[in-house]
């Protein structure tokens, strides 16, 4: 008669509870008996052995195995504990539980397929945040940026280029868990590389040793934070070479003005008044640059006028930035490369643009043709005394001035012309007043905004240029150009009334 599976399995059942109580077997039946043989990890298991401590013993083993990590061809050892590698216990001990029962499912299926032995794996897992922990260690040895050679600006030297390198945690991570399921002893740490856009080779017989353009502005050494931002985004722009025809970008090149790119809290514009921002500062630097790129005669590709004058630039000079909206760039159209020397120090911001020769004479020429009277408004402060007026922030008038580049070439005494306009809206003049109890005795109010009254000449005209020692300037005062003028044309002042 033949047995259906159900029907034997239901047998062997029977035979092993009949044997686990130590009962005989009837004639006839078929005794289920447990696989012969059982290990895990290629270690074997005996019959009796206790589950729990060989399983903590053999966790213990493969946890401590260390494991080569080969960073750049070079090796790194860690233990697969230290990369956050886990063994399941209770799961191990389930399974040798489980193997040992006759009739369990795992004992079935082994006999049914005629397995004498079965061999069990370590149930392990990889802790990706532990293990992310241990490649951000390795990555602060091995991550850098890539860099442009640059000529440093001391000495004229050529500063070599350096290759970029960062380490690719989800990729090893990957790698490592491949590693751990399948034993390996050696893993390597996936590196990704970036190659600098300038390298020295490129820069080699480069001659920079003609003055093409400078300007200088001055700054507040008191103001710290200012000062910081002013040198950080110097330090991103100092040293720069522009072959022919490539484009400088200032958004792109010294990235967001931003803490953790290391810039600091400090006064910006914003709306046309002045508060605080980070990186404030970023400005000046490159209002600076703009005005050596203007007397450099180089191609101006892009540029903004501030929301109001600056005070550390003429009308007409200045370049506002505001990453990633507005930037400044501009283009080396020269048949050689160009490289910027940039240095914050002694309370003046400094721009040179050096090369290999120099043939033109640029002037720059603004004429204001336009002036916006600036409003006053006042804003109630419960903080101050009843009646007190503090100066919050000095009007600025608004101007429309004309700007024109001229470029003589001082072999031929060809000359170019190119013209433009820029219009800077008026900053209303705004008084905090006071809404709160009565002025106490001896009560010195705040300083408030403590700014001078803005004056810029009606008429301006600046040269450099071969056989000219800095810049020459002519300057004509006009109706802009002397204090006082901005209430002897109707503006509000700030005398206390």
């Amino acid at each position: 008669m033949l047995l259906g599976t159900r029907t034997r399995r239901s047998i062997l059942r029977l035979g092993c509870v009949a044997a686990m109580l130590g009962l005989g077997v009837p004639e006839g039946e078929v005794r289920a008996d447990p696989v012969a043989a059982l290990s895990v990890a290629g270690r074997p298991v005996g019959p009796s052995e206790d589950a729990r401590g060989l399983v903590a013993d053999l966790a213990d083993a493969a946890l401590e195995r260390r494991v080569t990590l080969r960073v750049m061809g070079r090796p790194t050892h860690r233990t697969w504990r230290e990369l956050g590698a886990e063994v399941d216990q209770e799961r191990l001990v389930g399974w040798i539980e489980a193997a040992r029962s006759p009739d369990s499912p795992m004992s079935e299926h082994a006999r049914d397929e005629g397995t004498s032995e079965l061999a069990l794996r370590l149930p392990m897992r990889l802790d990706a945040e532990k293990a992310a922990e241990v490649l951000a260690q390795i990555a602060a040895r091995i991550d850098q940026p890539a860099r442009d050679a640059r000529v440093n600006t001391d000495d004229g030297t050529i500063t070599p280029d350096q290759e970029g390198r960062k380490v690719d945690v989800w990729a090893t991570l990957d790698a490592l868990d491949t590693g751990l399921r399948g034993g390996a002893e050696e893993i390597e740490v996936v590196v990704l590389r970036t190659a600098a856009h300038r390298t020295d080779e490129e820069l080699e017989g480069a001659r920079f040793d003609t003055l093409l353009g400078s300007f200088q502005t001055p700054y507040n050494g008191m103001a710290r934070d200012r000062t910081h931002n002013l040198r950080v985004a110097a330090s991103k722009v100092d040293g720069l070479v522009l072959m022919p025809g490539e484009t400088f970008d200032f958004n792109d090149h010294v990235g967001e003005r931003s803490l953790a790119n290391g810039f600091k809290p400090a006064t910006v514009i914003a709306g046309g008044e002045l508060v605080d921002g980070v990186g404030g500062g970023a400005c000046q630097i490159t209002g600076t640059l703009h005005a050596a790129v203007f007397f450099a005669g180089l191609e101006i590709r892009e540029r903004h006028p501030h929301s109001r004058p600056s005070s550390y630039i003429k009308l007409g000079l200045d370049a506002a930035v505001s990453y990633p909206n507005l930037s400044f760039a501009f283009r080396n159209d020269r048949d050689f490369p160009i490289y910027v020397r940039l240095k914050v120090s002694g309370g003046w911001t400094q721009v040179e643009l050096w090369g290999a020769s120099r043939t033109d004479e640029v002037k720059f020429m603004r004429r204001i043709d336009e002036v916006l009277p600036f409003e006053e408004r006042e804003t109630q402060d419960s903080n101050l005394p009843a009646g007190v007026r503090v100066l919050s922030q000095r009007g600025v008038p608004g101007f429309v001035v004309s700007r024109w580049r001229l470029r003589r070439d001082v072999n031929t005494n060809i000359t170019t012309r190119e013209m433009s306009s820029d219009r800077y809206p008026p900053t209303t003049q705004i008084w905090r007043v006071g809404t709160g109890g009565p002025v106490p005795a001896d009560y010195e109010p705040p300083a408030g905004d403590e700014h001078d009254e803005y004056t810029a000449d009606e008429y301006t005209v600046m040269t450099q240029g071969p056989g000219i020692e800095e810049t020459e300037t002519i300057r004509r005062a006009g109706r802009t150009g002397t204090p006082g003028w901005t209430v002897r044309q109707g503006m509000p002042g700030v005398e206390p009334e």
